[in-house]
């Protein structure tokens, strides 16, 4: 029997928000010496591996995280918030020499923000880290650097081997080292989540969707995910394409929305075995995650009613 129903592995970190009316009016040009009025700040925690963990708990599923924090007070805070969200802390290595990951995020309303990102800890894997004590029907793997992001392979290749679902979501790290092997790990995961820039990356530049799709037909064994932002998302399982518009929605803050929606369409596919009802869900959730500053606080719990968007299904290729 499995122990946990979702491992989660990735970053964590502390995100400082802070706001102010002159960010974009001075083009973030700051003149040494002189002091800056700001409006607001906030601190919560965030990193690809926590938030995706959080979904996961609120929809109701055994999950643990898996990464490396720091001795330090940003490494308390995620510590607090994962055991706030119910998420087991046992596999989290707290390493004295390492500082655990820092963002600032430098933002003004209805312009946009600026991502100071400072990594150390997560870079590193957890000391005496053993895949077979990570006893899990799911494997999500949110962006990975360093030690990690080198054992990509090796982590996907020891869940197939022992029939543990993976779902991914690289970072640039992660593509670097994956594209030209391609045709060696595709056909092990069962979700792979990318937007725009990283589809890419990690394909090589394409005429078109259906022609990166018609390409990638017989390699897909899972469901393909292309996040578009604004536009939407597509979804592809090997045969039919699903299309997906967006929630509309007031936006406080774009931390954690892309995160929001990857675990949001694996928790809806373990739910039920039903993209659509998986891409309903990845989209509410994600949109939900916008109404609220940071990656957490607004994500969907178990049974909250959410609306629902429009979604058109093409099996021409």
């Amino acid at each position: 029997m499995k122990k946990f129903d979702v491992i989660t592995f990735g970053s964590a970190s502390e995100d400082i928000f802070i706001t102010s009316k002159d960010f974009f009016q001075r083009n973030l040009c700051f003149p040494v010496g002189e002091k800056i009025e700001i409006d607001k700040i906030l601190i919560k925690t965030g990193g690809g591996g926590t938030n995706a963990a959080t979904t996961f708990s609120l929809q109701g599923f055994n999950t643990a995280y898996c990464g490396c924090i720091g001795n330090d007070y940003a490494g308390f805070l995620v510590l607090t918030d994962l055991k706030r969200f119910k998420i087991a802390t046992n596999l989290v290595a707290v390493e004295e020499k390492r500082t655990t990951n820092l963002s600032v995020i430098l933002s003004e309303k209805e312009k946009g923000r600026v991502i100071l990102v400072y990594r150390d800890s997560s870079r590193y894997l957890p000391q005496n880290f053993d895949l077979e004590k990570l006893k899990s029907s799911w494997y999500y793997l949110a962006p990975l650097s360093g030690e990690f992001a080198k054992n990509t392979l090796k982590i996907i290749k020891f869940a197939k081997k022992n029939k543990t679902r993976v779902a991914i979501n690289p970072s640039k790290e992660q593509i670097a080292i994956l594209r030209n092997k391609i045709e060696r790990w595709i056909n092990l995961i069962d979700v792979l989540i990318v937007n725009k820039s990283e589809a890419k990356l990690l394909f090589g530049r394409h005429r078109s969707e259906k022609s990166l799709l018609k390409k990638l037909k017989r390699e897909i064994r899972g469901y393909l995910i292309i996040t578009k932002g604004k536009e939407g998302s597509i979804v592809f399982d090997g045969r039919n394409i699903f299309q997906a518009g967006i929630v509309n929605t007031k936006v406080k803050d774009r931390t954690g929305a892309g995160d929001a929606y990857g675990a949001g369409f694996v928790a809806g596919l373990i739910k039920t075995n039903d993209p659509i009802s998986a891409i309903q869900l990845a989209t509410a959730n994600s949109a939900a995650c916008l109404k609220q500053w940071g990656a957490k606080e607004g994500l969907l719990r178990e049974n909250q009613k959410f609306s629902k968007v429009k979604i058109t299904i093409n099996d021409k290729l």
